[in-house]
């Protein structure tokens, strides 16, 4: 019996090691990369508009109230415009609201002139005045934060107010506790299939990044394994995140806080673990204007999937008291409550 059980061992360790020795090789090849006419035809369906910006072409979504008052939203790094799904479903009926996916994410480029924050600020500056847009309220979050700045410091007369949620003006923990998962993954990829992830990957990464016990739904880690498995997208990625990385090590990027002159939100959350530290050195460097603060405990790095509903209510709050607003019925649903997306 015992030899019975042993033999059945045997033969699944060996039909798991040629099925994964199977699955390493597409990968390795290239080909269990997405298509990218696909993934065009999921991700950029209307409103996108692909715009051809100084030779880049830059993935675009405009939609809302025409006449609303215009809003940017910059994605974090590793994801891309979709991000912000949940934020402009509920804000896109009072606002024009304009996506970007900045290179090197989501669909944009590829750009000859490489990968780093000020370049993706100039391109996105570019993309304003290319819609006829001279001025807006800049909402960001994670590396987007970043670029709102460097915009803010390239074109500071195209931003009336600024609003982030996760904002790393110091360099992003080192020493934070990662999912073990996570932490094998990433160093078996980074050894041997560096342009390949599946989505398993990212969904232990966004789990991994929220707050305790929050599951990602289905759409954020399908649209980022698609995006990201694009050829050509991991390369210029890790080239981007290299620059970031030497300004961090090399220059005070906090620095460009201080040329920001107006009204600023900071929505810090608690259980955030990339950006680790507390909110009052941020609040800090923006020694040139007010910074209203709102607070959540129990809120990881996505507080636009995890908390939608509240999070846009303080959004439109910074927004009305600041002159930014536009006639809006009174919502029905309690602002604290957290939808399903």
């Amino acid at each position: 019996m015992a030899r019975k059980i042993i033999r059945i061992v045997g033969i699944l360790a060996l039909l798991s090691g040629l099925v994964f020795l199977g699955w390493f090789v597409a990968a390795k090849a290239g080909w269990l990369a997405p298509d990218r006419a696909e993934v065009v035809e999921r991700y950029a369906d209307a409103p996108s508009q692909f715009m051809e910006i100084d030779g880049v072409p830059m993935h675009v979504r405009v939609e809302g109230k025409e006449d609303g008052y215009p809003l940017l939203m910059l994605h974090g790094s590793i994801v891309n415009l979709h991000e912000w799904d949940p934020t402009v479903e509920r804000m896109k009926d009072d606002y024009r609201i304009v996506r970007v996916d900045w290179p090197p994410y989501g669909l944009s480029g590829p750009n000859p002139r490489g990968y780093t924050t000020a370049e993706a600020a100039r391109l996105v500056g570019l993309v304003l005045d290319e819609l006829g847009i001279e001025k807006t309220v800049v909402i960001s979050t994670s590396n987007g934060a970043n670029v709102a700045l460097a915009l803010n410091e390239q074109s500071p007369e195209k931003v009336a107010g600024m609003a982030f949620s996760i904002i790393p003006l110091e360099r992003p923990s080192q020493t934070r506790e990662v999912d073990w998962k996570l932490r094998v993954a990433a160093k078996f990829h980074e050894a041997v299939l560096p342009n390949y992830h599946p989505r398993i990957f990212y969904e232990w990464m966004f789990n991994d990044t929220g707050h305790e016990g929050w599951v990602a739904p289905d759409a954020l880690p399908q649209m980022v394994y698609d995006m990201n498995n694009l050829p050509g997208a991991t390369p210029n990625q890790k080239s981007y995140i290299a620059d970031n990385v030497r300004l961090f090590q090399t220059t005070d990027v906090g620095a460009i806080a201080e040329k920001v002159t107006v009204p600023v939100l900071l929505q810090w959350c608690w259980e955030d673990t990339v950006i680790s530290q507390g909110p009052q050195p941020t609040i800090d460097r923006f020694t040139n204007t007010e910074v209203t603060v709102v607070e959540y405990d129990h809120v990881g790095h996505w507080p636009m999937w995890e908390i939608p509903d509240l999070f846009v209510e303080d959004i439109r709050t910074f927004l009305d008291a600041n002159g930014f607003d536009t006639p809006v019925e009174a919502s029905s649903e309690p602002a604290s409550a957290v939808s399903e997306i």
